[in-house]
């Protein structure tokens, strides 16, 4: 997988945009232009000296999407020049994300009456100020999470101004209350669909209230970690809401109490997508009682519940367990009430699973029972995520049978699985699907088996950290075969020097994410072939 002649281009171009001249440029297109600004802004290319070169050679045409991410050297300034460059007011997405330097997006906003989409994230200094500049009716899409400095009022802004808004983000803008609910309620009313308010502080009846009289064909809501949730308010949503097809309750603390637990029966029968982890449930019948009546359930998230033992679980799989497509139970090793009995249900019951985590499981299972399902070749083809950390004893059979069969994997996790070796990871080579992959902690492996995968596999993530045989030979066969690469984590592979993962980031597309920690290491030291031995070494 080596990177296209189009995408070396754009490369070329962005590099020696100052040298060009405008009729040069002619002949790209939009998307390439797109590509080329996006390229400079995710290599550290932006600078004062070059903006007269965008606005002269790239935005000479209207352009459809702009995208800064992580760009910190991207100013209001610059902003404003892109701004005043002719025929700039036909964007239909934009994204700018923790861009510090940004603090006014009015200039850049103001007039695009086309927007279908813009996402503002971690900008810590955008107030609401800056939102009043948002006014479009093909909006259809806000994504403002982690902004502290947002208020009630700036989203009062933002949905008055554009009342075709379907889907809504706001996680963790820590300022807001639930008075921005309301007013979201009141100005979108029907057309709302979406809305993701994780990490307020408290919802009260009120809240609810509103949603459910205003909002009747709202479909997801994450109520992700609010602690303080209005019990009454929570069952009027439960009882009121006909169309709610995903739901998030996560790190909840309302149904510590039966009487409010009771509540939990009355979630809406219509739930496709429910997660419940680390919710304090602690009564085992009602958690029971509550998920047999969602029989339409496919996807099931159940994260460190005390209230789960392999008895209820068996319960609760024999009635929904046919339809499910994702089941994710990480995190029962600390509630220690799961053995190798609720694997056995897993696989009984859950005949069309797609996606499988059971992280943090247990120490002592050996997961025999998913030989079954990993070699049966309908099911393990359908199998696209499974994540399986920390199994001390796994029976390596498992594994093996893991690797072979399921060759649509796009995710895999065998983070501290201490029987993984070069062997078996060479034989994902099988699984030509696959995207993301966790071997975290995985001490056998080698770069032999990294450079197999790495001329089969197009990784967008890859956690390597820990697996300190590693050398600069993996990295640099990275840099020449995985453009796509956007994260990568190498903790503790103290033989990977700095100077390579710098060259490998300047190999991808877009900006690379880079988890390096590798104490008492040398800043500039330089792994190199000798070519004597063959191996890669460190340059004295």
């Amino acid at each position: 997988m080596v990177l296209k002649l189009r995408e070396q281009l754009i490369k070329q171009v962005a590099i020696y945009l100052p040298y060009l001249s405008s009729e040069s440029c002619q002949c790209l297109t939009a998307k390439q232009r797109e590509r080329i600004l996006r390229w400079l802004a995710a290599h550290d290319c932006l600078s004062n000296s070059i903006v007269p070169y965008i606005t002269k050679s790239l935005l000479s045409i209207p352009l459809y999407s702009l995208e800064f991410y992580k760009c910190y050297q991207l100013t209001n300034d610059m902003l404003i020049e892109f701004a005043k460059a002719n025929n700039f007011s036909r964007l239909k997405s934009l994204i700018i994300h923790q861009c510090h330097q940004v603090d006014g997006i009015r200039a850049i906003t103001k007039g695009q009456l086309s927007l279908e989409f813009i996402a503002l994230r971690k900008l810590n200094n955008l107030t609401n100020a800056g939102l009043d500049g948002i006014h479009s009716a093909f909006l259809k899409e806000i994504d403002f999470r982690w902004n502290e400095k947002i208020q009630d009022q700036g989203i009062l802004t933002i949905v008055s101004n554009n009342l075709n808004l379907r889907s809504i983000h706001l996680i963790n803008c820590h300022s807001l209350t639930g008075q921005c609910v309301i007013y979201i309620a009141q100005n979108l009313a029907g057309k709302l669909e979406i809305l993701d308010i994780e990490g307020l502080k408290y919802l009260d009846a009120e809240v609810f209230v509103h949603l459910v009289d205003y909002c009747p064909n709202i479909r997801s809501l994450n109520l992700f970690g609010i602690i303080n949730l209005d019990a009454d308010g929570l069952f009027t949503l439960f009882v009121r809401s006909a169309h709610m097809l995903q739901l998030n309750l996560s790190y909840t603390s309302c149904f510590l109490q039966e009487p409010v637990a009771d509540y939990l029966c009355c979630m809406p029968l219509s739930l496709v997508d429910l997660c419940l982890s680390g919710t304090q449930i602690y009564n085992t019948k009602i958690l029971i009682r509550a998920l047999t009546r969602l029989t339409r359930l496919e996807h099931l998230r159940i994260n460190g519940l005390a209230a789960i033992n392999d008895q209820a679980l068996e319960k609760i799989l024999s009635i929904i367990g046919c339809r499910l497509k994702t089941l994710e139970m990480n995190g029962y090793i600390t509630v220690g009430s799961l053995s190798d009995r609720s694997i056995e249900h897993i696989v009984r019951y859950c005949p069309v699973l797609e996606q499988i985590s059971l992280n943090l499981f247990s120490f002592t299972s050996t997961l025999d029972s998913l030989l079954e399902l990993f070699s049966t070749p309908k099911r393990a083809l359908r199998l696209h995520s499974v994540s399986l950390s920390s199994f001390r004893n796994i029976n390596e059979r498992v594994l093996w049978c893991l690797v072979e069969n399921c060759l649509n994997l796009t995710e895999l996790e065998l983070s501290g699985i201490p029987c993984v070796n070069d062997t078996l990871i060479s034989s994902l080579k099988h699984c030509k699907k696959l995207s993301h992959l966790n071997i975290k902690g995985c001490k056998q492996v080698t770069d032999s088996s990294i450079c197999d995968l790495l001329g089969v596999c197009q990784f967008i993530s890859l956690v390597l950290s820990g697996c300190f045989h590693l050398t600069d030979q993996s990295i640099l066969a990275m840099a020449h075969t995985q453009p796509f690469l956007e994260e990568i984590y190498i903790s503790g592979c103290i033989r990977i020097s700095p100077v390579a993962v710098r060259f490998l980031q300047d190999s991808t597309i877009r900006r690379l994410y880079i988890d390096h920690k590798i104490p008492n290491a040398l800043p500039d030291a330089l792994m190199a072939r000798n070519l004597d031995t063959g191996l890669f070494e460190q340059v004295r």
